[in-house]
C-alpha cells in the first residue's frame, strides 16, 4: 500500500502566495534558463518544502537556491533545496515544481511563515 503525499509530509502546508527570486539552479541540464532575473511563485509552503510555479522547465534532482523577502522589513532569507518533482501545467507554459528544503532552512522558514499574514 502506498502512502498519499499528505501522509508522508513532515509538516503541514500553508497556502501562501508570494514571489521568490531565484539565486541559482545547479543541474546537469536546465532547459530555458538564462542569466536574466528569474522568479517563481509559491503555491503552498511548509518548514520543509515548497510548491512553486516556474516559467521554465527544471530537472528533478536539481539544486535550487531562492531568496525570500520578509514582509516586515528589508531582511532577505536565502533558502535552498532539491527539486523532487515537476509537472507541466495544462494551461500556459508553466511548470509546477516541488522542492524539498535543506534541513538548515527549517528555522528560517518557520519564522517567515509565522510573519506572513496569509500563512494560516
Amino acid at each position: 500500500m502506498t502512502e498519499s503525499y499528505e501522509e508522508r509530509r513532515i509538516a503541514p502546508r500553508a497556502d501562501i502566495e508570494n514571489t521568490l527570486f531565484i539565486k541559482s539552479i545547479t543541474s546537469s541540464q536546465v532547459a530555458g534558463f538564462s542569466n536574466d532575473l528569474k522568479t517563481c511563485n509559491t503555491v503552498n509552503v511548509s518548514a520543509h518544502g515548497l510548491q512553486v510555479t516556474l516559467d521554465f522547465e527544471v530537472l528533478v534532482e536539481s539544486e535550487i537556491a531562492l531568496w525570500i523577502n520578509h514582509e516586515t522589513g528589508d531582511n532577505r532569507i536565502l533558502i535552498g533545496g532539491i527539486v523532487r518533482w515537476t509537472s507541466k501545467t495544462p494551461n500556459e507554459n508553466k511548470y509546477l515544481v516541488g522542492i524539498e528544503l535543506d534541513e538548515g532552512c527549517v528555522e528560517d522558514m518557520t519564522q517567515w511563515m509565522s510573519s506572513t499574514p496569509s500563512a494560516y
